[in-house]
């Protein structure tokens, strides 16, 4: 385990006042080979802040909360009270549940249906109200609690139940049945189809190779009846037009575009020099209702 990290990108607008981070609402992302946050000032409607840590390994859940004390021996203000927080966790150990078939008592059966026990986790669930279903996930027991020792008042909630409430939200009454969402991850991809203006599908698919991340998204297009020639893939995640994946996409698939900004939020400056799709669900998580 490494003495320090270093951010891979920190941008901090000239704004941010490490003393007012009571009036600031961050939103952070974790998975095992990254942490990512943003910081949004509410007054301004404004993202005043980011940062994005990339591992020089693939971690367990056991070691975030030695990273976390990391990096807060370089940014004190980091573990700061703010007035929201809300920590996505990002892993393929989850569920979607219709609500009217859901009972929270048996929330272990759902997981376990789909999931192989995972010990020193505790199971929870999010309630979302835009698609009518429960996701039930594994959280790890020490990310948990390191988080609530931060910041008490943290929102937890998985990854793809922000993605998808965020897609329900910003294409609310836009979508068509030509339209795939694909959201990029290191080792996995979340992909989400809308039908008739209600959620589908959406599923989660881990991969090693290009040639898997491309035979899983060909597939599932099939599944879903939708025509290479036809589909408007929006994508966003770890993927740019240099990307192994991303060539192999444009191979196949005729109609290829990176997802657009959220234009209801205003963003720093220094900002301009991301590629946003890169962070949509973490500029995004801010307006779901979770």
């Amino acid at each position: 385990m490494p003495y320090s990290i270093k951010p891979h990108i920190s941008y901090l607008d000239k704004s941010f006042k490490a003393s007012q981070t009571r009036s600031y609402i961050m939103a952070m992302q974790i998975n095992m080979h990254g942490l990512a946050f943003s910081i949004y000032n509410p007054d301004r409607n404004k993202f005043v802040g980011l940062q994005h840590y990339l591992f020089d390994e693939k971690k367990e859940p056991a070691d975030i909360p030695l990273l976390f004390d990391l990096i807060l021996n370089d940014y004190p203000w980091f573990a700061f009270p703010y007035m929201d927080f809300y920590c996505l966790i990002q892993n393929s150990f989850n569920t979607l549940v219709p609500l009217p078939l859901f009972n929270s008592q048996h929330k272990n059966l759902y997981l376990g249906f789909n999931h192989p026990f995972q010990e020193n986790h505790r199971i929870i669930f999010d309630e979302l109200k835009n698609t009518g279903s429960a996701n039930v996930y594994y959280l790890p027991n020490p990310l948990a609690e390191k988080v609530k020792e931060f910041w008490p008042n943290v929102h937890i909630v998985h990854y793809s139940s922000a993605l998808i409430e965020s897609l329900t939200v910003n294409f609310k009454n836009k979508f068509d049945e030509k339209s795939l969402f694909l959201d990029v991850h290191n080792d996995s991809f979340d992909l989400v189809y809308f039908k008739e203006n209600r959620l589908f599908y959406t599923n989660n698919f881990i991969f090693h190779t290009k040639e898997d991340f491309t035979y899983f998204l060909l597939s599932a297009m099939e599944q879903l009846s939708l025509n290479p020639e036809e589909v408007r893939l929006l994508i966003m995640g770890n993927i740019d037009k240099d990307n192994d994946n991303y060539q192999l996409i444009c191979q196949y698939i005729r109609h290829v575009e990176f997802i657009r900004e959220n234009k209801n939020f205003f963003y720093s400056y220094l900002l301009d020099d991301i590629r946003r799709h890169k962070y949509y669900t973490l500029f995004n998580v801010l307006q779901c209702e979770l």
